[in-house]
């Protein structure tokens, strides 16, 4: 299955954009990182990789990364069983209640680079095992 990266990392999107579709969100937070994945599951498209476990686990970061698939599903089976759309409305709430976020300008640029090589090493990780599988 072909799939499509969202993202705000432009470390993620410098490396993909050539072999992959990514659709870079620069200015965009979790939450809204989210809400913008969101609007594509509810279009029909699979969530391939977590939207929220690696956030709670380094709530700090504000670099996201996120596979879905090219492809729209709508009215396939598998997909109306609103599984797709409970897991990314549940992500959205709770990152909704992860502890204050710092803004981007409040971080130095040392640990912004920090979290763009986290965000990059996770989704990496995602494509290695989605690759081999």
């Amino acid at each position: 299955m072909e799939y499509i990266i969202i993202t705000n990392n432009s470390k993620v999107y410098n490396i993909y954009k050539e072999t992959n579709e990514v659709l870079f969100y620069q200015k965009k937070d979790l939450i809204d990182l989210l809400e913008i994945i969101r609007e594509k599951v509810y279009e029909g498209h699979v969530l391939l990789s977590d939207p929220i476990l690696s956030n709670i686990d380094n709530f700090e970061n504000p670099y996201k990364s996120v596979a879905i698939s090219k492809a729209n599903f709508l009215g396939e089976l598998f997909i109306q069983d609103d599984s797709q759309r409970k897991m990314i409305d549940s992500s959205i709430r709770i990152a909704k209640k992860l502890p204050f976020r710092k803004k981007i300008l409040d971080i130095s640029n040392e640990k912004l680079e920090e979290y763009r090589f986290i965000d990059l090493n996770l989704l990496n990780e995602f494509i290695k095992k989605f690759d081999n599988f």
